[in-house]
């Protein structure tokens, strides 16, 4: 259902005339922030502790629907080291997301490049991306199931915004980007079924779960700022993922708070 979704979006997108639109941004970030996360297969208490991150970004508009509509393709690769209320006890948590999408540009827009290509100061554009995510959690501790896997693939609804800030002569651009998951599936083990169990003897106990916004309500902000420095545009910005999940009577949160500098580059194809 998820992915006939995402293909009528993309055939009704192609089906209005194109024209020449060569806009193109790369961006590369690394960040530290704050980990919250709880796994009610692991543990029934919140872990705590240190986030890194590192996204990879490239967006550039496209020909169709009369040129308005921009591409994103994005990595996002966190890494965390957690520790419990009393500090006794270490998790690492680490994922890799990976997203592919298509923006509506309002309004003749352009939120890839608005301060060459655009005559508003405000761009807005919406539209719809297929993510996957692959990770885990592991807590150094003996027994059984220290460990517990993730894996989503989802279609999600997004939007961004982009606003031109003047400072004198300067110009700073602010894009903000709200990414909610609608509907996909995702891996998850019973409670009290071991990972043997699952793989080793076969005992599949519906563990491949159809993902939507009420068990899995979630959201993803990302803030940035670009700002030009001689013959560069560094960016700085905010990423902040709360996920959240309730399958097969287990319960997940991982709540990040990240501040990311980086660098920008807008680009032209021939």
């Amino acid at each position: 259902m998820a992915g006939m979704l995402l293909l009528s979006f993309c055939a009704y997108a192609q089906s209005f005339p194109v024209e020449e639109n060569k806009e193109v941004l790369h961006s590369s970030m690394a960040g530290i922030g704050a980990a919250n996360v709880l796994d009610t297969y692991l543990s029934p208490y919140n872990y705590t502790g240190t986030d890194l991150r590192v996204q990879r970004e490239t967006m550039r508009m496209t020909k169709l629907w009369s040129g308005n509509v921009s591409h994103q393709s994005m990595i996002d690769v966190n890494a965390a080291l957690n520790k419990n209320r009393t500090g006794s006890m270490d998790e690492y948590v680490g994922g890799v997301r990976y997203s592919h999408g298509w923006f509506y540009n309002f309004a003749e827009g352009n939120v890839v490049n608005p301060l060459e290509r655009s005559a508003a100061r405000w761009n807005f554009a919406a539209g719809l991306a297929a993510t996957a995510y692959l990770g885990g959690i592991y807590i150094d501790r003996g027994g059984n199931n220290p460990a517990q896997a993730k894996a989503e693939v989802c279609v999600d609804a997004s939007g961004m915004v982009a606003y031109d800030m003047r400072i004198g002569k300067h110009h700073l651009l602010w894009r903000y980007q709200l990414s909610v998951p609608l509907m996909g599936v995702a891996f998850s083990p019973r409670y009290g079924q071991s990972y043997y169990e699952a793989f080793g003897l076969g005992n599949y106990d519906r563990n491949v779960v159809f993902a939507h916004v009420g068990n899995m309500p979630s959201m993803r902000h990302r803030v940035t700022l670009d700002i030009p420095v001689k013959r560069h545009v560094l960016r700085v910005g905010y990423v902040g993922q709360f996920c959240q999940s309730t399958f097969n009577q287990l319960k997940y949160h991982s709540y990040t708070h990240d501040f990311m500098v980086g660098f920008t580059k807008y680009l032209y194809r021939r």
